[in-house]
């Protein structure tokens, strides 16, 4: 699952318009994004690559945010 709170803070962090974003990973819409973001559908693979490239992230801050685990968001909360 994605950690949307950690996303979130990484894509304000990284100074990019979510415009910028979107172009940059080819996404149409932002509700697309929106609804991977909320967990409403998955990122594939080659999203979260792109998507930690477009973001910088080291490989621990990628497992933290693409890959956590229900029992982590929900001890997060």
């Amino acid at each position: 699952m994605t950690n949307t709170e950690l996303l979130l803070k990484a894509i304000q962090d990284s100074g990019l318009l979510r415009s910028a974003i979107l172009a940059q990973m080819g996404i149409k819409s932002y509700a697309t994004l929106r609804a991977k973001i909320e967990n409403e559908s998955e990122f594939t693979a080659s999203e979260i690559d792109k998507l930690s490239n477009i973001l910088h992230l080291e490989n621990n801050q990628r497992e933290a945010i693409f890959f956590a685990s229900e029992a982590e968001l929900n001890s997060a909360n």
